[in-house]
């Protein structure tokens, strides 16, 4: 028999809260890391009612835990429960990474940076000085909206079925960085001028995604005239709004990097540790195999 001791009394714990938490692939991401980087840290998922949040965080809070990432539907709820936020988590208006810092909880959003790095990465120019049309206005589209105005965007166009969401996001970046969102409708007449004189094009909503695989937010193909157009969906790896977009002469970007990179930062920031390029290409080939499949 041989002996397991990948697990001992002095090992540290991450995890992940959610509900649910099964379909996560991040404990294959951060335990892969742990074991490629030689630390003694294992990650673990933990399905929690709403009811028992706030116990399972001081019970998180009193043991052995460096941190944990927080996914739906309890990015906004984890704040209150938390000794401090940063200053874009607050902005962003969500959570998903804690880390314990002299036995505090201080929450961080690393899904506007995984966004950032991997755009950056995949589109080869960064949002100075572009227009950029984002579709939605939800969980998703807040983060990313604060980033691209933190980035230095000219005008964020705002395309969303309901008014208020469009509004309270514009609010957040007009009054707290720069009032450059300006907020549209699908009926809207102007609309189409607004895709046409973009750089970028983002959508940030769950439209096209797997199994509804048919659908997308934009029928009038025309409005891609050569774009960068980024889905941040990443099942399928190719949306239905995407292939249209490459059929009209645009580049393409999925949301398989924005995954990856969120979770990459986040590591990061529970170790300090600066993670090598080398290493991010292996592990991102095989974590996209892994999502693949």
């Amino acid at each position: 028999m041989v002996i397991d001791y990948s697990v001992t009394g002095k090992t540290k714990l991450l995890g992940l809260i959610g509900n649910p938490v099964e379909h996560s692939i991040s404990p294959q991401l951060h335990n892969s890391l742990s074991k490629i980087l030689g630390l003694d840290l294992i990650y673990v998922p933990l399905r929690v009612d709403k009811e028992d949040l706030e116990t399972l965080v001081k019970a998180l809070k009193a043991t052995e835990f460096v941190g944990f990432n927080v996914t739906v539907p309890y990015k906004r709820e984890i704040m209150k429960f938390l000794d401090g936020n940063t200053k874009e988590a607050i902005l962003m208006g969500s959570v998903n990474t804690v880390k314990k810092i002299d036995g505090r909880l201080y929450g961080y959003n690393t899904d506007g940076e995984g966004f950032l790095r991997a755009f950056k990465e995949a589109a080869g120019t960064d949002f100075k000085g572009k227009k950029v049309v984002m579709l939605g206005a939800g969980g998703a589209a807040r983060p990313i909206a604060v980033k691209i105005a933190l980035e230095g965007a000219e005008k964020i166009s705002l395309v969303n079925r309901t008014t208020q969401k469009s509004v309270e996001l514009a609010e957040v970046v007009n009054e707290n960085i720069a009032e450059i969102v300006q907020v549209y409708n699908f009926e809207d007449k102007t609309l189409k001028l607004a895709f046409e004189e973009s750089d970028i094009i983002i959508n940030t909503t769950s439209v096209g995604m797997s199994p509804d695989i048919d659908n997308s937010l934009i029928s009038d193909t025309s409005y891609f005239n050569g774009q960068i157009v980024y889905d941040i969906i990443y099942n399928p790896v190719k949306t239905k709004f995407l292939a249209d977009a490459e059929s009209r002469g645009c580049k393409i970007i999925n949301g398989l990097g924005m995954l990856f990179y969120q979770g990459i930062n986040a590591y990061e920031i529970w170790t300090g540790v600066k993670i090598s390029e080398e290493i991010l290409r292996d592990l991102y080939n095989s974590f996209i195999t892994i999502l693949n499949n």
